[in-house]
């Protein structure tokens, strides 16, 4: 006999419900958040804006292709438990040490909880 188990309506709910809608749903970690959406900027984007977004795209399409290949995934999921085994002793130490002295996870004692997340911030700091 087969178990059935039916899907909550909001399950997979992401995104807006409208384009003038100020709250945002959003799932992290497998637990659906709600945001709003406080003082939106809608004036042009600099072009530092501009290349950070794009280089930003470009390591989320390198990531997606570290993690379609089993060999580069186990690399990762290798350096990431070296980082979250020093990040549980000290979480400064360990950005220093993955993201170098004058990254952003080091200076504001960020840590990355996800494996996606992790290789997508080690990408970035090889491209700056």
């Amino acid at each position: 006999m087969a178990s059935v188990t039916p899907a909550s309506p909001f399950e997979s709910i992401s995104g807006k419900l409208s384009r003038n809608e100020r709250i945002v749903m959003r799932t992290r970690n497998g637990r659906m958040h709600a945001y709003a959406i406080q003082h939106p900027y809608e004036g042009p984007l600099a072009e530092s804006r501009k290349k950070a977004i794009s280089a930003f795209a470009e390591a989320v399409k390198q990531c997606k292709v570290e993690m379609g290949d089993a060999e580069r995934q186990a690399y990762w999921e290798g350096l990431y438990g070296e980082y979250k085994k020093l990040a549980g002793k000290s979480l400064s130490r360990a950005n220093r040490r993955f993201f170098g002295e004058n990254s952003t996870a080091a200076a504001k004692d960020k840590f990355y909880s996800t494996l996606r997340g992790f290789i997508i911030a080690q990408l970035r700091k090889t491209t700056e």
